[in-house]
């Protein structure tokens, strides 16, 4: 069983005529020596075990600093894909706009293009009634002047002579 520091302050040898006890003396010090021992051992054992955790603990410290290290590089580029995306997003949108604007001016366009081509359909139009008019005024002036003569040349009496 080993001494613990009060019982070696305290330890007591017996008195012989010539001094201490030499057997006590040898007890104790044998006592004292395996407890020295068995402290020495328990000691490096302690230091081996501080030693595999130390280096335990660098393993673990290294693994956290590339867990640390991955995860700031996953939040880089998670924000680099986020920006990506928004920039693409943004350029998709002013496509989107541009080729509403070409479809809109297109339209207007087309729709301009129609309205000439109605106005001039419509003077067309305005321009052969007024043809016809002068034309069907001038066949009826025709026929007019066709029944004057034919009136002054048959009288009513006779018949015509075809």
């Amino acid at each position: 069983m080993p001494l613990t520091p009060a019982e070696i302050i305290h330890w007591q040898f017996r008195r012989r005529l010539f001094g201490y006890s030499v057997k006590d003396v040898k007890d104790f010090v044998q006592k004292v020596s395996e407890t020295v021992a068995e402290l020495m051992e328990e000691n490096r054992s302690l230091k081996e075990e501080r030693e595999r955790l130390l280096e335990r603990l660098q393993v673990y410290q290294a693994i956290e600093q590339q867990l640390q290290n991955a995860l700031v590089v996953a939040e880089k580029t998670a924000d680099e894909i986020k920006r990506q995306a928004q920039r693409e997003a943004e350029l998709i949108i002013a496509q989107a706009q541009n080729e509403s604007e070409r479809m809109k001016a297109n339209a207007r366009r087309q729709v301009q293009t129609m309205m000439d081509e109605v106005e001039q359909i419509k003077q067309l139009r305005t321009r052969l009634v007024t043809e016809l008019r002068h034309m069907l005024l001038s066949y009826l002036e025709l026929l007019e002047k066709s029944e004057e003569i034919y009136e002054t040349k048959v009288k009513p009496d006779e018949e015509p002579v075809d």
